[in-house]
């Protein structure tokens, strides 16, 4: 073993006695070894030892759920209606960019003007992207409270459910 080197440093003045290690205490003892499980003649022979008959195949577990937290569900179904929402808005960009290269929004426009003004003139436009996005806004609000709402309630009557006719059952098993 070799001598220990004397520290010359010192603690910084923040710390408390109790939280600095005694450096000038002699080291710990290693713990004893410990015995070996198997004696080393019958290490081979151990690691052929069965346990058990058990059939090969993956281990399965059948369980009930027999209780959903409705906060829990609220959390997870807020979390995912809007990202459907953004979803929902995202598909509505494309279908409006994609009907307006095609000239539908300026053809509609112009049909619906021609119907109320008689003329052909302006009667304003029917289809804009105002209009399209702030009712694809509207819907999309509208989809995130009923769908939160719904999965909330969904639970609460799931929880109601199970005490009269128990849980789902689910089997578990291991991957094979």
């Amino acid at each position: 073993v070799a001598p220990r080197a004397e520290r010359t440093e010192t603690a910084p003045v923040q710390a408390y006695p109790s939280e600095l290690p005694n450096l000038s205490a002699p080291p710990r003892p290693l713990p004893a070894p410990r015995p070996p499980l198997f004696p080393p003649g019958l290490r081979g022979q151990a690691s052929r030892i069965l346990v058990g008959n058990r059939p090969r195949g993956p281990v399965r577990a059948t369980m009930q759920i027999r209780r959903i937290d409705p906060w829990s569900a609220l959390r997870v179904s807020l979390l995912l209606s809007v990202a459907l929402f953004f979803v929902w808005m995202i598909a509505v960009a494309f279908l409006y960019l994609v009907l307006g290269a095609m000239g539908v929004w300026s053809k509609l426009n112009s049909n619906v003007g021609d119907l109320l003004t008689g003329t052909g003139g302006g009667g304003g436009e029917l289809v804009s992207a105002g209009s399209v996005f702030g009712g694809a806004l509207l819907i999309g609000l509208v989809n995130i409270v009923l769908l939160t709402a719904m999965a909330t309630v969904g639970a609460y009557i799931y929880n109601l459910s199970t005490d009269i006719v128990g849980g789902v059952e689910v089997t578990l098993a291991d991957l094979d």
